[in-house]
């Protein structure tokens, strides 16, 4: 990923411009980079919200460009130098869609190509769900300080086609890369499912 773009703005004026759950802001992360094709996506982002405004991360491979309509000083640009990184370890917060698949059957009895997807909620299963994003995804969580896990948050989505609810859990502590290619990936994937939606994007900051 080459840059940072980070959006805080008012609720007031986020709610003027019909910016109000996940799937607006969704809309509102394509915007940044006018005449891209939907299937070109090469941003995550990732949306916090407290009781005065709303916080926008968004890191991508192309540049972006600002709305003319921003407010003076809600918008920061800023490019990833390459050494961020090369660091070892990192300080990391993490917002997921955690999800597992289950393998359903058609009327002749064979598994079909795509299963039905459930929401990890238990504590546990949170734990084991993220040691495989941790072996496919090149990194190791250290055992102090402790990983922090969130209780599930269940966002109502409402798109024009339906409606529905995705669960967001974070995760909080520090990492050590062990594969650097493979942590790269992850990186700039993400992790988890919902992606599109403000999920799987890692806030790092290195450590020395």
């Amino acid at each position: 990923m080459k840059y940072i773009i980070q959006v805080a703005l008012d609720k007031a004026v986020a709610a003027k411009r019909g910016l109000f759950n996940l799937y607006d802001w969704h809309q509102e992360a394509w915007k940044l980079f006018p005449g891209k094709p939907r299937d070109k996506r090469d941003f995550l982002t990732r949306l916090d919200v407290d009781e005065r405004e709303f916080r926008l991360t968004v890191v991508s491979d192309s540049k972006p460009q600002k709305p003319n309509w921003y407010p003076e000083g809600c918008y920061q640009n800023k490019e990833i130098p390459a050494s961020f990184f090369e660091h070892k370890r990192y300080l990391f917060q993490l917002t997921v869609n955690p999800t597992r698949t289950l393998s359903g059957r058609d009327q002749k009895g064979n598994v079909k190509k795509h299963g039905s997807h459930y929401a990890v909620l238990k504590l546990e299963e949170l734990r084991d769900w993220f040691k495989q994003k941790e072996v496919q995804g090149g990194f190791n969580v250290l055992e102090k300080p402790v990983l922090e896990i969130s209780k599930p948050i269940f966002h109502k989505l409402f798109t024009k086609e339906h409606e529905g609810v995705l669960v967001g859990v974070e995760f909080k502590g520090v990492l050590e890369v062990i594969n650097r290619d493979n942590f790269l990936k992850t990186v700039h994937n993400g992790i988890g499912r919902a992606r599109g939606f403000g999920f799987g994007l890692f806030i790092l900051k290195p450590i020395a």
